[in-house]
C-alpha cells in the first residue's frame, strides 16, 4: 500500500470508527450494519492535500464541537467514483454520485451520508488559499454545492481524477504547475453559482469583455499600460471599465499584475530562457522593480523565483 494509506478491513467496531473519526478533519460516525471497511490515502499538491476515500455505508457528522476542537475551516472539493451520498450543510441537501462535482465549506456543520460502498476524491484547499483563488476574494457566504451548471465541471472532474493518480509522482514543480491550473479551472465552476445576482449579462457587454480581453492579452507586458489607457483603447469610460471587471469578481489592476506574474512563470519554467536573468525576465514581463516582482511571486506562488527556476534544473 502507497505510503500515507490507512486501511481498516473487518477490524474491531470501535477501531474502524476511530479511523474515520479522525482521517483528515474530527468527525463523529454513525455506522451501519454494512460498515466493515475503510481505506484512506493522502498525497499532496503543492499546497493541497488529496484524498482518496474507500467507505463502506455509514453517516459522517462534523459537528460544530469538532471544528471548535480542531480548527479547522479549509473548504473541500469532492467527486465520486463510485457509490453515492447525501451531503447536507445548512440549509443545502443533494445526492452526489460518479461524476458529480460538489464544494463543501470546512468551517460549517455538515453531513455525509453513504448509501453505499463508496470511493471519493477530496481536494482540500487551505481557507484563505480559497478565499483568493476560488472565490477570486470576493466575501460569498456559501454552505455546500452541487456544481453543476458549468461546462467546465466535466474537465475539473477528469483532471481531478488524474491528479488523484498521478500527484504522488510529481516533483515539485510539477505539482505547483498543476495545482494553480486546477485551482483557476475550479475557480472559475465555483463562481458560476456563487455569483452575486446583478444586471443580467446582455450579449454587448459580454463581446465588449473579450474585446477588452483580447487587448489585454496582447499588451500585458507593457509597462505603461493602466486602466485609462485600456478604456480609451476600447472607446468606454474607466469607470465603466472597473464595473466589467468587478461583475468578473476581480480587478484591472489585478488582472494585470496577475498575468504578468503567470507569464514571468512560464519563462522562468521555460528550458530555453534558463540563460536570461530573472530580472530581465521580470522587466519583459511589465515589472520596473526587480525587487517588487520577487515578493509578489513569492506572495502569489509561495517560492521564489530564483528557486522556482533552480528546482526546475534551471540556473539563478
Amino acid at each position: 500500500m502507497a505510503a500515507g494509506a490507512k486501511s481498516s478491513r473487518n477490524p474491531d467496531r470501535r477501531a474502524l470508527e476511530d479511523s474515520v473519526r479522525g482521517a483528515y478533519v474530527l468527525v463523529d460516525v454513525e455506522p451501519s450494519e454494512q460498515f466493515h471497511s475503510f481505506v484512506f490515502r493522502e498525497f499532496p499538491l503543492a499546497k493541497l492535500r488529496i484524498y482518496d476515500i474507500a467507505i463502506d455505508p455509514v453517516v459522517i457528522h462534523r459537528r460544530a464541537q469538532d471544528i471548535m476542537s480542531d480548527e479547522v475551516v479549509d473548504n473541500f472539493l469532492t467527486t465520486f467514483l463510485e457509490g453515492e451520498a447525501i451531503i447536507r450543510q445548512g440549509t443545502q441537501e443533494f445526492s452526489i454520485g460518479p461524476g458529480d462535482l460538489a464544494v463543501i465549506a470546512g468551517g460549517i456543520p455538515y453531513s455525509t451520508q453513504y448509501l453505499k460502498p463508496s470511493r471519493r476524491l477530496v481536494a482540500r484547499i487551505p481557507h484563505q488559499l480559497f478565499h483568493d483563488r476560488v472565490l477570486g476574494r470576493n466575501d460569498f457566504r456559501f454552505e455546500a454545492s452541487l456544481l453543476k451548471d458549468c461546462g467546465l465541471v466535466p474537465i475539473v472532474v477528469s483532471m481531478f481524477r488524474s491528479l488523484a493518480t498521478q500527484a504522488e509522482h510529481l516533483s515539485e514543480t510539477e505539482q505547483y504547475t498543476l495545482a494553480e491550473s486546477f485551482l483557476e479551472l475550479v475557480g472559475a465552476v465555483v463562481r458560476t453559482p456563487l455569483k452575486v445576482q446583478g444586471r443580467p449579462h446582455k450579449s454587448s457587454r459580454d463581446a465588449l469583455m473579450r474585446r477588452v480581453s483580447a487587448y489585454l492579452e496582447e499588451n500585458y507586458a507593457d509597462p505603461k499600460l493602466a486602466p485609462d489607457k485600456i478604456a480609451a483603447a476600447n472607446g468606454i469610460s474607466t469607470r465603466y471599465l472597473h464595473s466589467l471587471f468587478r461583475d468578473s469578481g476581480t480587478t484591472v489592476s489585478r488582472w494585470i499584475w496577475d498575468r504578468r506574474l503567470k507569464a514571468a512563470r512560464e519563462d522562468l519554467l521555460d528550458p530555453s530562457l534558463r540563460h536570461v536573468r530573472v530580472s530581465e525576465i521580470a522587466f519583459r514581463r511589465g515589472f520596473n522593480d526587480s525587487a517588487h516582482f520577487s515578493r509578489a511571486f513569492r506572495e502569489r506562488f509561495h517560492i521564489a523565483p530564483s528557486q522556482l527556476r533552480q528546482k526546475a534544473g534551471g540556473k539563478p
